[in-house]
């Protein structure tokens, strides 16, 4: 019975299409990225965790009346923050599954451009989809919080610069996610675990400079996330020495500049 199924595990494995070990193409790669940047941003998971940020946020503003249209804004403007962030995880964590949900990895290992180019695709497509998107609404927020009068302390460059990080950080680490844990679950696990094991207030993804953070660190903490969750996204396609260094490093770059960025007396 053993030799039966070492034969048959021996014939799966010739038969299957080898993947390509070249390097992905720039052009291969940009092409893919502007699909799935238009698939996320069209995506039902995405407008309808904006849509649920709103909601949440609505019920503050109805709980604190008399604020003015200004102030109602900037909570308007906090609930699209929320509701994008979350989105972030969970689009980018079903575009990572697309290929194997429609059972089509088997066709891409037969073209030319390696799994890499899959992988930098969906991270290029976060950047050119999701992440524009966030520069938008982090710009017009940051004008919108610093004419409001109970607001504008805690609205400066820092506050703008530091929400798009924190969505591309969040959305990659929805695709690392989505390549070792190949299943719709792993985008809501990763919501689930930030919120209700406190995850998220240890850690805070988005600090005004009021709460005494490290501004510095806190950016250095979130572009060291970036590079290591693709990392080990790119791990999941190929394993080597280069790519297991880098999302080391950059984790542990991640853990020192989270433990330098807490303010004197913690958030």
């Amino acid at each position: 019975m053993a030799v039966s199924l070492r034969a048959m595990v021996d014939d799966v494995r010739a038969s299957a299409i080898p993947t390509s070990s070249s390097l992905p193409r720039g052009r291969v790669v940009l092409a893919v990225a502007r699909i799935e940047a238009w698939q996320m941003l069209r995506h039902p998971s995405f407008p309808l965790t904006i849509a649920f940020g709103l909601l949440l946020f609505r019920g503050a503003i109805g709980i604190g009346s008399g604020g003015g249209s200004m102030l109602n804004l900037a909570w308007l403007f906090g609930g699209v923050a929320v509701g994008s962030l979350i989105g972030a995880v969970l689009t980018s964590n079903v575009a990572a599954l697309r290929g194997r949900r429609d059972h089509l990895l088997e066709l891409f290992g037969s073209l030319p451009s390696p799994p890499e180019a899959r992988t930098a695709g969906v991270l290029g497509g976060i950047v050119l989809g999701l992440g524009s998107l966030s520069v938008v609404i982090g710009a017009l927020a940051w004008l919108v919080l610093e004419r409001t009068a109970d607001m504008a302390a805690g609205a400066d460059l820092f506050l703008a610069v530091q929400y798009p990080l924190s969505l591309l950080a969040l959305a990659s680490l929805g695709v690392a996610v989505a390549r070792w844990i190949p299943s719709v679950l792993g985008g809501p696990l990763v919501v689930v675990a930030h919120v209700f094991t406190g995850l998220i207030w240890v850690v805070p993804w988005i600090a005004t400079t009021e709460s005494g953070i490290g501004v510095a660190w806190h950016l250095l903490y979130l572009m060291a996330l970036i590079v290591a969750f693709s990392a080990i996204a790119f791990l999941r396609d190929r394993r080597t020495m280069v790519r297991g260094a880098v999302a080391a490093t950059m984790f542990a770059v991640a853990v020192l500049a989270a433990v330098q960025q807490t303010p004197p007396g913690g958030y």
